[in-house]
């Protein structure tokens, strides 16, 4: 046998051979990162009851249905501290994970027309085609699904929250400290928790792992602009309309 090929054997079993070794490793950390032991045992009591004593808390009722919110000043602006509840007639509002036992700690999801209370014939063209509805939601207050005296946040008012995080954050300023994996410092009082988000196909993805929460704003024709939070990560992008996503509301200035 020719010593180049003998060689060339080698390098090869040295290869594979390092190789599994660490994709090993890599399966290895995802394993611990989703074991039960892994998992944030924090109890979600035990987060409102710090957060209640750390934070001076606001909280109003909703006079639709009976819903009472926590709220918290940040900066100028004033935010639910508890994802929008309501539960609007017809289509378009679902349980966190296809689960109505998560309504009252996660609040419930939406989509993008539906948190607008606007007609589901915007999910893939401008509202601009009505103008009189169009320059409506562009006010400043526009309330949407939002109680009496508060407004769906346009993609600014986002980017004013997100001012008062790190130059280098991770989005661990708006975290809990329960349910996430990395739980978070909840610097603000804000209290974000991962209710995940749902396709228009059905499924329910990332529950436990992500929240995302609606802007007014549309981004193209078929999209809309929306705060991403995950365990590592925070960022405002694009996403179908259709998608079903956690509400935040402001209140009026």
């Amino acid at each position: 046998m020719h010593i180049s090929f003998i060689v060339f054997i080698i390098i090869a079993i040295a290869v594979v051979a390092i190789s599994s070794y660490f994709l090993g490793k890599r399966v290895s950390k995802a394993a611990q990162h989703e074991s039960p032991e892994a998992r944030n045992t924090i109890p979600y009591s035990d987060c409102v009851a710090k957060n209640t004593e750390a934070f001076k808390y606001g909280s109003f009722t909703d006079a639709r249905d009976g819903e009472t919110y926590r709220t918290v000043k940040i900066g100028d602006q004033e935010w639910m501290v508890d994802n929008l509840r309501f539960k609007p007639a017809g289509e378009g509002s679902y349980a966190p994970n296809n689960d109505e036992s998560n309504v009252k700690t996660f609040g419930r999801l939406y989509t993008w027309t539906t948190m607008l209370d606007i007609p589901s014939d915007f999910t893939e063209q401008t509202p601009a085609r009505d103008l009189e509805m169009y320059h409506k939601m562009r006010e400043k207050n526009y309330q949407g699904l939002a109680p009496e005296g508060w407004h769906i946040p346009s993609t600014k008012e986002w980017e004013t929250l997100l001012s008062k995080l790190d130059e280098k954050t991770n989005g661990s300023e708006l975290r809990s400290a329960c349910f996430w994996h990395n739980s978070g410092k909840d610097s603000f009082g804000f209290f974000a928790l991962p209710a995940g988000y749902r396709f228009d196909n059905g499924a329910f993805c990332h529950f436990g792992r992500r929240a995302r929460f609606w802007s007014k704003d549309e981004y193209g024709k078929a999209n809309a602009y929306r705060l991403n939070i995950t365990d590592n990560s925070v960022d405002i992008e694009g996403v179908y309309r259709s998608d079903a996503l956690s509400v935040r509301c402001v209140k009026n200035a």
